[in-house]
């Protein structure tokens, strides 16, 4: 029938995935190449890096950038995402991250989530975990939101002196990618993720392994080779910062 077309296509895919990533998993995880698949079709506007410093942000490089794919969106399985990015050396006294759902056609809708922070000004990657608490809902499956991290070095600033947006879209994973990763280690589920298209949960794995905090060169190997896959070069070798 051409209605199940679609979905089996779709299973088919995930099927021959999973069962490449299964041969792939008999060497070391260490060893593999960590390549981001970004899902078909996946794609939205925004700015993943911002344009000019205007006397705000410094050293190389010197823009806000956040650590998404060139489609400028990315799938997570959780429905309170960490999000990443890069912060170059500033003078800025306090970042602002605001967290906005989509898909009304009214555009100044009130955001879901928004805070501020103070910085230290000190280059490096830094990450956020949507916090999960009664007054936010949690992300709704198969809905785009838009995510925006704004440096503010001028007080007095609307705007913000260097900002970015990129968006996130919460998927469930099917039920053969959920068996795959209870059975996996904590390693080998970075690879997993990177491999069905959930780019914030294979960050976020990555970032969060033991060898990350001793700068282990199979992780800084892995680190960089996620990186490049996504054209962030720019940005491997940087340190995690708070907050």
């Amino acid at each position: 029938m051409p209605t199940l077309r679609p979905s089996a296509n779709l299973l088919c895919s995930c099927f021959l995935r999973l069962l490449t990533l299964a041969l792939m998993l008999g060497a070391s995880a260490d060893a593999l190449a960590e390549p981001y698949v970004p899902p078909a079709g996946l794609g939205a506007p925004g700015r993943r890096e911002s344009a000019g410093t205007r006397g705000c942000g410094f050293g190389n490089p010197a823009n806000l950038i956040a650590l998404l794919p060139p489609e400028n969106i990315g799938l997570t399985t959780t429905a309170y995402p960490t999000f990443y990015w890069y912060m170059p050396t500033s003078q800025a006294q306090f970042v602002e991250f605001t967290l906005t759902a989509t898909g009304s056609k009214d555009d100044a809708i009130a955001p879901l989530y928004s805070t501020r922070f103070t910085v230290t000004g000190e280059a490096g990657i830094a990450r956020l975990q949507l916090p999960e608490m009664a007054s936010l809902p949690s992300l709704e499956a198969g809905i785009r939101y838009r995510w925006q991290v704004k440096i503010f070095c001028n007080p007095e600033s609307v705007d913000g002196d260097l900002q970015i947006a990129g968006w996130v879209q919460y998927e469930p994973p099917t039920e053969g990618l959920r068996t795959a990763l209870a059975a996996a280690s904590a390693s080998d589920r970075v690879t997993l993720y990177a491999y069905n298209g959930y780019w914030f949960d294979t960050v976020n794995q990555l970032a969060n392994l033991p060898a990350g905090a001793t700068k282990d060169p199979g992780w800084q190997a892995r680190w960089a080779e996620l990186l490049t896959s996504v054209d962030l070069n720019h940005v491997i070798g940087q340190p995690f910062i708070a907050p």
